[in-house]
């Protein structure tokens, strides 16, 4: 077999070849720089580096408190209290009252008596009187006046078994022997006054805001590991 007279190389021909070579790899390294950019970081250590930090004058922020606050609660709170209960009232006093009494009384008892009596008076007389003169019945009037004179004495017992009827109003006074057994089923609706100081624990957190009397504070980094974006890079000349 008979090979393919080869074409001589000439500068031209070298030149292209490496002129092309030269793009090629120009292209690649613009991609290449083009991927990093977009898509690494540069990664900073930093260690024992002192660092001035500019503070907002305030700042909202959700805390959680884990100690008791103290409160000073100086108010009259309004409430209502249902109450249901059987409650004991003791009563010492005497209770001062009006007595009305509608009864009866028995009566049962015997009167003695023990008297003289004194009779001095006249008697009229004019009556008629039948007898018997000789055995025959004669009715005889009788008209005249008789004095008496006598003392009579009297002995006798007189029982005394009656009901007697009472009815009066008058004033009292009564002692309970027992405490009074009272049922309460009400709402107290009443407002008690507090003058108190009380430590109430936080046990959820609140919203609040934070104050800085200072808007620059120094701080002290110890470790700080920094990952930035090539893009955020800047590169600066060293003075």
């Amino acid at each position: 077999m008979h090979e393919p007279p080869s074409s001589p190389l000439t500068w031209r021909t070298l030149l292209l070849s490496t002129l092309a070579l030269l793009l090629v790899m120009t292209a690649v390294a613009v991609f290449g720089a083009h991927w990093a950019w977009q898509n690494l970081a540069a990664h900073v250590v930093l260690r024992d580096q002192a660092a001035s930090i500019s503070m907002p004058s305030e700042l909202a922020v959700r805390a959680s408190v884990s100690n008791k606050i103290e409160v000073r609660i100086d108010q009259n709170l309004r409430v209502k209290v249902p109450v249901h209960e059987t409650l004991s009232i003791p009563i010492t006093e005497p209770i001062p009252l009006t007595v009305s009494v509608e009864t009866s009384v028995p009566i049962n008892f015997d009167v003695p008596i023990e008297h003289t009596l004194h009779v001095d008076q006249v008697i009229d007389l004019d009556t008629k009187v039948k007898t018997r003169i000789l055995g025959f019945a004669v009715t005889l009037p009788i008209q005249g006046k008789v004095p008496l004179k006598a003392d009579v004495p009297i002995s006798l017992v007189i029982p005394v078994r009656k009901q007697v009827p009472v009815s009066l109003n008058t004033p009292a006074l009564i002692r309970l022997a027992e405490p009074l057994s009272a049922r309460i089923d009400t709402v107290m609706d009443t407002v008690v006054p507090i003058r108190e100081s009380f430590s109430l624990p936080v046990t959820a957190p609140v919203n609040a805001t934070l104050s800085f009397p200072s808007q620059t504070v120094k701080a002290g980094l110890t470790h700080m590991d920094i990952k930035l974006p090539l893009n955020a890079v800047q590169l600066e000349r060293q003075p």
